[in-house]
């Protein structure tokens, strides 16, 4: 496994324009948001890669079900859709993570090296991530341990840049977010709920405009469940069977691409969490400037 310090000898050779100085709250979500917006159209390019893949499988999943009632072909297309969303939802969010750290570092980066990391590194990151919900999922489920599953969910929430960036895996990759979160839990805990707060905000606020156009131009919406029932059989049967295919596929689209848009928000500011605490806790800014 390669050391957390191989990072800083990474494409030394590529301009440097960060100024890797520790970041207070506002400085963290000023930089998430001006190199998205500074970057747009390369985060446009890996997320627009998620809104077809995601497309292709609901299109896909909704011609597999043609029943209107709960049967074990429903349950095997839910099954499958859920599984594949997560393993394109993580391999995108690596290619994310990893532009963010380059864009941070000041280097130049593109969206086939996103996607070339995020081959290389998906079986450690998945293998990481169920470490990781395994036991917050698993507290979080029992309800009177929700306060344990938020803790250990803060406290090794920031695996993911020690796989993509320091070659970290399995527990040590954990480990590893605990040593950089320790001391400052709070503080992390914070900013982790703000960055999430805002990811919500800004979904619901697309969602309800899109939604109010949509309804608007006629097409119609799924009607709310009344019943537990009713909700569950939603899940698993597609509603192009009940508001028809072309309204299904444009609301379809328009969720996916809600979903994208809020995508790098999330991994930018998480990258920006991580590297605020490295220098903080370990020098790197001294330590990667003196080897520059």
């Amino acid at each position: 496994m390669q050391e957390h310090n191989e990072l800083e000898h990474i494409n030394n050779n590529q301009p440097d324009t960060a100024s890797l100085q520790p970041m207070g709250f506002t400085e963290i979500l000023d930089g998430m948001f001006s190199l998205y917006l500074k970057h747009f159209r390369l985060f446009f390019g890996i997320i627009s890669v998620y809104v077809v893949l995601g497309l292709v499988i609901d299109q896909i999943s909704a011609l597999l079900i043609t029943s209107d009632t709960v049967s074990s072909t429903s349950v095997a297309v839910l099954i499958f859709t859920f599984v594949w969303d997560i393993v394109v939802s993580l391999f995108i969010g690596i290619g994310l993570a990893y532009t963010s750290a380059q864009l941070y570092l000041g280097r130049t980066v593109s969206r086939d090296a996103a996607f070339g990391q995020a081959s290389q590194c998906f079986w450690r990151y998945f293998a990481v991530a169920f470490l990781w919900a395994l036991p917050v999922v698993g507290l979080a489920v029992t309800v009177i341990g929700i306060p344990l599953a938020i803790y250990f969910a803060v406290r090794w929430g920031l695996y993911g840049l020690p796989v993509i960036l320091e070659g970290s895996s399995g527990w040590s990759a954990l480990t590893r977010s605990a040593d950089l979160v320790k001391g400052s839990w709070t503080r992390v805990f914070g900013i982790v709920l703000v960055i999430y707060l805002i990811i919500f905000m800004i979904a619901f606020i697309l969602q309800a405009a899109f939604g109010y156009i949509l309804t608007t131009m006629g097409v119609p919406e799924i009607e709310e469940a009344t019943t537990p029932l009713e909700m569950f059989r939603q899940l698993l049967i597609p509603a192009s069977n009940e508001i028809g295919w072309f309204a299904y596929t444009i609301r379809s689209f328009v969720q996916l691409c809600i979903s994208a848009i809020v995508m790098p928000i999330e991994h930018l500011g998480f990258t920006l969490l991580y590297f605020d605490l490295r220098i903080r806790k370990e020098g790197f800014g001294t330590e990667r400037q003196a080897t520059d």
